[in-house]
């Protein structure tokens, strides 16, 4: 099989993921902010589907990369192909313990609202479209909008008691349930950095924290004259204790 087949076959293994992805992550919060279990018991249908594509996506990316391919950005796609799809089974599996959370609190002592974590499933869902229109559409400048908005320090916040006064200090169901859904929200918006940061190496070989299996950058690898501009733009990682200062505002429940 030619590369340029390769390469067509494995960008329909990650749209495939990310078709998946982004219905169990759009189903899990409709599940949860509308109250409807129909859409929180329809998440984990797929789970075989996406397992079965991401293990097709590996297969493809490493025969892609042990046998060498000629265009750079052909390259560069082989190596991204392998971020993009961890980050797209991540999100799948945290959708589905979001999924999972909801029908076992609905199904008994219900959910109370919280406009906070409510409006923060938006915002990620929001980013989520975002990486799958760059993915689809090869559009840099989506994958740069979901980078600019991702901001890490707002789920630290959301985890502070006072915006959480009707569960009693994060005590009973419904404390452990909003604990729950903001760690499996911090992780896809830890994931959808990853895709869309992988999505900009991929697209113009520029990256901030672009990495693969393994926590090694993704250009590790490449031959070096494909490596001159993207080592670079690798080597800057922002740091999480100096947010965006001009972003200040607050949610409350």
């Amino acid at each position: 099989m030619n590369s340029q087949r390769q390469i067509k076959l494995l960008r329909v293994q990650l749209l495939a993921m990310a078709r998946l992805s982004q219905r169990a992550l759009d189903y899990s919060i409709k599940g949860y902010s509308l109250r409807h279990l129909d859409f929180s018991r329809n998440v984990s249908v797929a789970d075989r589907e996406i397992e079965g594509h991401y293990l097709r996506m590996k297969e493809l990316s490493r025969e892609l990369i042990n046998g060498g391919m000629a265009s750079s950005t052909d390259a560069r796609f082989a190596f991204a192909a392998v971020s993009i799809g961890n980050a797209l089974l991540s999100t799948h599996s945290a959708a589905a313990e979001i999924a999972q959370d909801t029908v076992r609190l609905l199904e008994s002592a219900g959910i109370q609202s919280c406009l906070a974590l409510e409006a923060m499933a938006q915002h990620v869902n929001a980013s989520m479209r975002l990486c799958i229109i760059a993915l689809f559409e090869k559009d840099a400048a989506h994958a740069q909008t979901v980078l600019t908005h991702t901001n890490p320090w707002r789920f630290r916040e959301l985890n502070s008691v006072a915006l959480h006064p009707h569960v009693d200090l994060w005590s009973g169901t419904q404390g452990g349930f909003e604990r729950s859904v903001i760690r499996s929200l911090s992780e896809v918006d830890k994931r959808l950095h990853e895709m869309a940061d992988a999505i900009l190496f991929w697209l113009e070989g520029d990256s901030c924290a672009a990495t693969s299996a393994g926590d090694r950058h993704i250009s590790h690898g490449l031959p070096a004259a494909r490596q001159q501009k993207s080592v670079a733009a690798l080597s800057f990682m922002p740091s999480e204790k100096t947010p965006d200062l001009k972003i200040a505002h607050r949610f409350s429940c």
